[in-house]
This record gives structure tokens, sequence and C-alpha cells, in this order.
């Protein structure tokens, strides 16, 4: 069965498509840009139906924001919006000034104490996960250290 985009995530979505709003024209640079992510996450139908509405008629940008609730889509939120306005070529003003806006505002809702405990787990995971592929090297390298013993190292 295949992976569904949560509401957390489909919010974040929609926010991003309100952003293409702000300058009151949604290129058609925009609206590929929208559609490539469309054909390649795995949006339900519905989902789907309701973000390419979004494209014909602006949605509210902090009403969209409010309903992103992980801290990890609310990143990456900013990251998606940064490459879809300037996908036109044209970073408008209009939209600078929400964009800023909106980093703004949420950087003052932004728990500091949890975003750092998330950042310790996330390199802690790391290490883990690096430790672990760490030692499958090593477990492979000694099965070679017999067939090593009979190779010779001539010059």
């Amino acid at each position: 069965m295949t992976e569904q985009v949560s509401q957390c995530r489909f919010y974040m979505w929609r926010t991003v498509v309100a952003l293409a709003h702000a300058d009151h024209v949604v290129t058609q640079e925009e609206r590929d840009f929208i559609e490539n992510y469309l054909n390649n996450v795995p949006f339900s139908d519905e989902q789907k139906e309701t973000l390419r509405a979004d494209l014909e008629h602006a949605q509210d940008v902090d009403e969209m924001f409010d309903e992103i609730t992980e801290a990890s889509d609310r990143a990456e939120f900013f990251e998606f919006a940064r490459m879809m306005v300037w996908c036109d070529g044209n970073y408008d003003a209009q939209e600078e000034k929400l964009f800023e806006y909106l980093k703004d505002s949420q950087m003052s809702r932004v728990n500091m104490g949890a975003m750092q405990e998330l950042a310790q787990e996330t390199r802690k995971t790391e290490r883990l996960r690096r430790d672990v592929e760490d030692e499958e090297l090593r477990e492979r390298v000694k099965g070679l250290f017999p067939l090593l013993r009979f190779y010779h190292w001539d010059d």
C-alpha cells in the first residue's frame, strides 16, 4: 500500500500554493512547480483536487500555515516556498514581504527548547546509524582476512 501524505504535510503544500498567489499572479512556472509535486508525491485524489483548486483560488497563507503542526513540516515549508517563489525567476517584493512575515511570525511561535531537543535526538539517531554501518563494514572486512592471508603483495 502506498504511503499517503499526512494532513499536516498536506497543509504544508497548501501553504506553498497559497504563497504562489502573494503577488496576485500564479505564473506558468509556479504551476509547473506545483504540478511536478502533484505527480510525484503520494497525495490522495482528494488532496490533489484541493491543491489544484487552491492554484485557481487563493487561500489565506496564515490560516494554511497554522495547520502545519509538525516542526519538520514547518521547516520544509520554508525550503519549498523558497524554491517556488524563485522558480519563475521573479522574487516579487510582495512574495518576499510575505515570506519574511511568515518566517518572523513563526519564529516567535517556535519552542526553542523543543527544537534543540529535536536536533539532539536527530544527531543521536544519526550517530547510532553510522555506528551500525561501521560495525557492518568491520564484519565484512574481517571476513576478508582469511583470503588476504594467501595474497602476496609483490612489487
